[in-house]
């Protein structure tokens, strides 16, 4: 009697627990940054660097720099994960502008609460920026 008292109660337990905002996307497609940013991706400005680790920022104005570094990582096709548990913690945080206005802020695995399998090729220009303006290794 008592297991199916626990089991009857165990069943209506997890059958009342609600959705939360976080909750896996149905539907998980590939992307990439020009299809993820939602205007037009030359127009960015302006872009702030933090380093996961220690928290110092660098913000990055000129536009050569800037649109180096897009132009290497804007169209590779990033794969979302299959686990999209919550992680915690990064090492690189960017954050697009366009004049002083945020229009995308990323971590190179997490895009918009979706997170995306690693990709060399997106995270080693990525990397490469980094050193380059902080001046050390990552």
């Amino acid at each position: 009697m008592k297991k199916v008292l626990i089991l009857f109660l165990m069943t209506i337990v997890c059958g009342c627990q609600s959705k939360s905002e976080n909750s896996i996307p149905t539907h998980l497609i590939s992307i990439s940054l020009t299809k993820i940013y939602p205007r037009d991706i030359s127009n960015v400005n302006k872009v702030e660097l933090l380093d996961g680790s220690t928290g110092e920022r660098k913000t990055i104005v000129d536009e050569r720099i800037i649109q180096e570094w897009l132009n290497k990582i804007k169209e590779i096709e990033l794969i979302p994960d299959d686990n999209q548990e919550q992680r915690s913690g990064y090492i690189f945080g960017i954050t697009l502008f366009e004049n002083e206005d945020k229009i995308l802020g990323f971590i190179p695995n997490e895009i918009n609460n979706i997170y995306y399998k690693a990709n060399e090729a997106f995270l080693e220009p990525t990397r490469a920026l980094f050193e380059e303006q902080f001046g050390r290794k990552f």
